[in-house]
């Protein structure tokens, strides 16, 4: 009886044994199994933002000029050029024309090509106010969200796009990129503020998916 006893006490103490081990292994289990979940969910999330970097930049400061003031004179000028130009099939003589026009008129040639370009500036962007962002400023501004926002090895840029809402200060821009040679879609909203001194992304999307800022 007593043997028996003690064999009961062996088998009950086996039993906690057993026990213990498979709660450590369920434990175990349990803990690969949420490290699997956790990796995949990882794996899926950087999938999902391919080639978008993991912290979007949003806030940029480009490059901006004040707008010429605009006096009778330079309206007369433009006027005079612009009539000229307007009657030549392309603008490729843009230059020339404007010399030819200074020396008709008796003025210093590359003092009146400077300044119709400032004109010109202030005549197309004067409605924003007296700051702008010219042309090559804007180029360089695009070029920066793409560097600081896009991943890959290579990146090309295929075509790009953009239009202003001048009521509410913002721009909505396109682009067509290949990153490591696949082909996709960008495009954004900046918002301006500070006289178009900072350019906040507002919204981002790729490849028809919006992007969490």
């Amino acid at each position: 009886m007593g043997f028996i006893v003690k064999k009961l006490i062996l088998i009950g103490s086996l039993g906690w044994v057993l026990g213990a081990c498979s709660a450590a292994t369920d434990t175990e289990e349990s803990s690969e199994n949420k490290t699997e979940v956790e990796m995949a969910e990882a794996v899926e999330e950087i999938e999902e933002r391919g080639i978008v970097a993991d912290e979007i930049t949003t806030t940029f400061y480009p490059e901006v000029t004040r707008l010429r003031h605009l006096t009778e004179e330079d309206l007369e000028w433009y006027d005079i050029i612009m009539t000229r130009l307007n009657a030549i099939d392309d603008f490729s003589g843009d230059r020339d024309t404007v010399y030819e026009i200074a020396e008709e008129y008796g003025e210093n040639p590359e003092e009146l090509w400077n300044n119709w370009l400032e004109i010109v500036d202030a005549k197309w962007y004067g409605d924003n106010g007296n700051y702008a962002i010219l042309s090559d400023a804007s180029n360089e501004l695009f070029t920066e969200i793409i560097e600081k926002n896009i991943i890959g090895e290579e990146i090309e840029l295929s075509s790009s796009g953009y239009s202003s809402d001048d009521e509410n200060l913002t721009t909505s821009v396109h682009h067509t990129l290949y990153v490591d040679g696949e082909s996709h879609e960008i495009s954004y909203t900046i918002e301006h503020s500070d006289n178009f001194k900072v350019a906040e992304i507002v919204e981002f999307n790729v490849d028809g998916e919006k992007i969490d800022l």
